[in-house]
């Protein structure tokens, strides 16, 4: 017989950290990058890492990074791949793919996602390709 089955209460775990600790940590923002083993990928981190430092020192907003390694199938080697590598993801929405943005450009980008308004503009685009129709359509919504 099991502790599960014998009543006792077994913590949980996902990911290493325990569900209670987990549910304790709210993050404002949340910044995923995608990426492969390459310097480029490493430098993405970096900014993003440098970013959320700079979202909570001097706007109090928690930001949590999520580096993912992207590995391709050996089937996909040296043909056209779906995304140009890293990719950044603020807050599930794609800001960035295939080339490594600034600093100031991820915080500029966050702070513009969570509607604050401040007299600088946002650096990266919010729809890849400014196509205005899904911009009417996301605003809409």
């Amino acid at each position: 017989m099991s502790a599960a089955e014998a009543g006792a209460a077994v913590p949980v775990y996902e990911a290493g950290i325990a569900l209670e600790a987990e549910a304790a940590f709210a993050a404002d923002i949340e910044i995923h990058v995608y990426g492969a083993l390459d310097p480029a990928t490493e430098e993405l981190i970096a900014n993003a890492r440098k970013a959320a430092k700079i979202l909570k020192e001097e706007y109090g907003i928690e930001a949590l990074i999520i580096p993912s390694t992207v590995y391709w199938d050996i089937a996909h080697i040296g043909t056209i791949t779906p995304y140009n590598l890293p990719v950044l993801v603020i807050n599930g929405m794609e800001v960035s793919e295939g080339r490594v943005p600034g600093v100031e450009e991820i915080v500029d980008t966050a702070l513009s996602l969570l509607g604050y308004k401040g007299d600088k503009p946002h650096g990266l685009p919010l729809f890849k390709g400014h196509d205005d129709a899904v911009s009417a359509a996301a605003s809409a919504w």
